[in-house]
């Protein structure tokens, strides 16, 4: 029996080391340096982005120092196939607006942007930086807003571009504008 077992341990140990000595041709390269592979990915992971029908937006207030004291909001944008499904891409660097915004009530009681306390642009490059669960999103500070408020809670507006020309635009009533 104990033979039996060191001769499997050293079957398994041989192939695993063999495994590791095997070329993987899948990142082989072309003459002029690219991987016909990685534009592959691209192309399908473009194709991907085009299922794209609207955007959706959370946010939620972050301490990323020492102190226990909330230091801005993690903004997680994401894009939305037709079924209302996360479009799942990888890869693919997306330029996205980001406004944040004071609100107030018109005369009609309908909420409305009222003053702009931070515009700028932050970059997502998989599905996972639109899911608050794992530690993606675009980071904003406190410290980068351009007013004080005394509202708590405001605004958040967002439009991400897609590598085919298109913008797709979200909204959130309820961030976080203060420590």
């Amino acid at each position: 029996m104990n033979k039996k077992l060191y001769m499997l341990i050293i079957l398994f140990c041989g192939v695993f080391l063999i495994s590791g000595c095997v070329e993987d041709k899948s990142q082989a390269t072309t003459e002029n340096g690219d991987s016909s592979t990685d534009t592959s990915k691209n192309e399908e992971q473009i194709e991907l982005l085009a299922t794209a029908t609207h955007a959706s937006v959370d946010s939620s207030p972050k301490n990323w120092d020492a102190d226990a004291e909330y230091d801005g909001i993690v903004i997680n944008p994401s894009l939305k196939d037709a079924n209302d499904n996360t479009v799942m891409f990888e890869g693919i660097e997306l330029n996205v607006d980001v406004e944040i915004w004071t609100t107030k009530y018109n005369d009609n009681y309908d909420e409305i942007r009222d003053k702009q306390l931070y515009a700028g642009n932050g970059m997502i490059n998989s599905w996972k930086d639109g899911n608050f669960l794992y530690s993606g999103g675009i980071q904003v500070s406190f410290d980068d807003f351009t007013a004080t408020t005394d509202n708590d809670y405001g605004l958040l507006f967002v439009r991400i571009h897609t590598p085919n020309g298109k913008a797709y635009e979200a909204e959130s009533t309820f961030v976080r504008l203060k420590p």
